[in-house]
């Protein structure tokens, strides 16, 4: 006898209008903007994305946080519960869709026309709801024919690897992060899972959802005719194939029949600056976060790379050690004025004034940076010589030619487009001025896959070579006084700190949680055998602004 096969359009009656009620809560809209870490945002700003389809957009989160990151977004899903909910957030979130509406993705070529979206994203374990092998295929076929040549289609699902061979976990980290609510299996087989949302109001709803294995899923991409098939684990690579709870697939449309990836778009100025306004909104929450509690306590005033000369040495001992090799290449005249961008918490602007009794306008984008950089500096008695405000490198409130030094640590690498920095510094410095500035480095040929990893766990968008850093200065109008390497530093800065976490991980694991202890270690871990690997510099580099 044979078992009755799920209909497809089963999900349609478990979205009751009392569950879509509830939606929100499981999901934590905050929580889940924190666990993506704009994930979704970077990948489709990489490939010039501007209209995108969320063809699940269930109450409508990644429609409201898409659009307004300036993406024209068009939002449909195939419970008209789930609409009408998203409608309503949509309003109360203030922003405008280009459409809204209910649609089954085997239709969407016939709703939307052929080539309609640059890009398209099934997020929230969605493609789950259909059971037939034939019905995943003629889904695919639609979504191929609505996305545009070179067009990204990203599709998520919760790990039924994991799920299937070694039972059911979760660290309620992504995806569904509200607060007392709970989602779990109450029967699993390998042609279905049932799913249990349990809320703090009592209410109980269930789901049945068919469980999609990782290459069975990248299979029928392939087969539908997508390319470059890449697979994410909770938004990293590499991932460890069990140990985490949802998957992210991302596929190309390929330009034409004989290419693969659409290659990049040259974006416009639009695009820049929508790119750029999310850089920096990112880089402030990481600072602001929980990364603040590591650098405050571990790294201490000093948040940068130090130089070791000595077995044994703290990594505080090592960073004054690098101002001070920074200060014996610098000429500062006693009453200058300088610009200390990216000044994390003050230390080389209170170092600056102390050594050379110049005046220091440290500037930061993170509010609780300065505010602790600011109580340090009067603690210091040298309030008087370092004043502490808010401004962006990317574009700085100051007149043009005002400051004879501009200076900067280990913070380009979080700008979104570095010649504009350079071409902004340029702007504020005076003629004959200098441009002071260490970064962490890129080498040319580290993979794609590498680049990945050490972009995420200091949120950076890109990262330069020392040519890249030569070529951009040189663009700008500057002449390059001093070329240093300096890389030998990078893996034991990483190395002290991984040590110093994981000493005082008992604490940290109170005051951050125990799994994001683990993650940042890992994370440490991987630039420390980076760096040893050469795939990871430090270089600083001196240049002037011709007097003419």
């Amino acid at each position: 006898m044979t078992a009755k096969l799920i209909d497809d359009e089963s999900y349609v009656e478990e979205y009751t209008e009392d569950f879509v009620g509830n939606w929100d809560k499981l999901i934590g809209w905050d929580g889940r903007r924190k666990s993506e870490s704009g994930f979704f945002h970077r990948l489709l700003n990489a490939y010039g994305v501007e209209s995108v389809a969320d063809i699940a957009c269930g109450t409508g989160f990644h429609s409201v946080v898409l659009a307004e990151d300036g993406f024209k977004v068009t939002a449909c899903d195939g419970s008209a519960n789930m609409i009408e909910r998203a409608k309503q957030n949509v309003v109360q979130s203030g922003v405008e869709l280009v459409d809204t509406r209910v649609v089954d993705w085997r239709e969407l070529h016939k709703a939307f026309g052929p080539e309609a979206f640059d890009s398209l994203v099934c997020l929230g374990n969605a493609f789950s709801h259909l059971f037939e092998h034939e019905s995943r295929r003629d889904a695919l076929e639609s979504m191929f024919k609505v996305l545009r040549p070179g067009g990204i289609l990203i599709i998520d699902h919760r790990n039924y690897d994991s799920i299937l061979d070694e039972g059911y976990s979760t660290k309620h980290e992504f995806y569904y992060t509200g607060k007392g609510v709970d989602a779990r299996p109450v029967i699993i087989s390998r042609t279905m899972c049932k799913f249990q949302y349990s809320f703090p109001n009592g209410d109980r709803h269930t789901l049945q959802l068919y469980p999609l294995r990782q290459n069975y899923m990248s299979h029928l991409l392939e087969d539908a005719g997508f390319v470059d098939v890449t697979r994410y684990g909770d938004f990293e690579r590499p991932y460890d194939h069990y140990d985490v709870d949802f998957i992210q697939q991302v596929a190309f449309k390929p330009v034409d029949k004989t290419s693969g990836i659409k290659p990049k778009r040259k974006e416009t100025a639009a695009q820049k600056n929508k790119n750029l306004t999310r850089v920096v909104r990112e880089t402030r929450e990481y600072y602001d976060g929980a990364a603040d509690e590591i650098y405050r306590d571990i790294w201490g005033e000093n948040v940068h790379i130090g130089t070791f000369e000595l077995e044994g040495e703290s990594l505080q001992s090592a960073m004054v050690r690098s101002n001070q090799r920074i200060g014996d290449l610098m000429e500062v005249p006693r009453k200058s004025q300088v610009l200390d961008v990216g000044c994390g918490y003050g230390a080389m602007a209170r170092f600056l004034s102390r050594r050379f009794g110049c005046r220091v306008l440290a500037t930061n984008i993170s509010e609780r940076e300065l505010e602790w950089g600011a109580e340090l500096t009067r603690d210091a008695g040298l309030d008087d010589l370092v004043a502490f405000e808010w401004a962006d490198f990317h574009d700085l409130p100051y007149d043009d030619g005002i400051f004879d030094i501009y200076m900067s640590q280990e913070a380009f690498l979080h700008a979104a487009d570095k010649q504009k920095v350079l071409d902004e510094a340029y702007r504020v410095i005076k003629p004959g001025g200098q441009i002071v500035f260490t970064d962490l480095l890129v080498r040319k040929d580290v993979s794609k896959e590498d680049r990945e990893r050490i972009y995420q766990r200091i949120k950076s968008p890109d990262m330069f070579d020392a040519a890249d850093y030569r070529e951009a200065l040189a663009k700008s109008g500057f002449d390059i006084k001093t070329d240093a390497d300096w890389s030998e530093n990078v893996a034991p800065t990483y190395a002290w700190v991984r040590s110093e976490l994981l000493r005082r991980k008992a604490e940290f694991d109170d005051r951050i949680g125990a799994e994001l202890v683990e993650r940042t270690a890992n994370a440490l871990q991987f630039w420390v055998d980076a760096a040893n690997a050469g795939k990871i510099g430090w270089a600083c580099f001196i240049a002037e602004k011709s007097a003419n």
